[in-house]
């Protein structure tokens, strides 16, 4: 993909996300690069539903699906299966 049409892009898919993750999304990327998300486990979204850029502060909205053997679940209170609250501080 360009980086022009990257730039435009009003979602994005799982796959883009891994291809952002890996840094090959973009066949042209400006100089300065572009910021690369964390690779899974870590990459704590499944899509970006809307991307709104018209403001100069701008609006990403990402989902998740949650999913109960999440390796958060398994090591955040060892029987009382609840996420972490840093992961929601991350997410904002």
């Amino acid at each position: 993909m360009l980086y022009s049409d990257f730039k435009s892009k009003t979602s994005l898919s799982k796959l883009e996300l891994l291809s952002i993750s890996k840094g090959n999304l973009v066949d042209d990327p400006p100089a300065a690069g572009i910021a690369r998300l964390p690779s899974p486990p870590l990459l704590m979204f499944d899509r970006v539903i809307k991307i709104e850029s018209a403001t100069r502060n701008g609006r990403i909205i990402a989902e998740q699906d949650i999913i109960p053997d999440a390796w958060y679940f398994q090591s955040h209170f060892v029987g009382d299966p609840v996420q972490p609250g840093c992961l929601g501080v991350d997410a904002l």
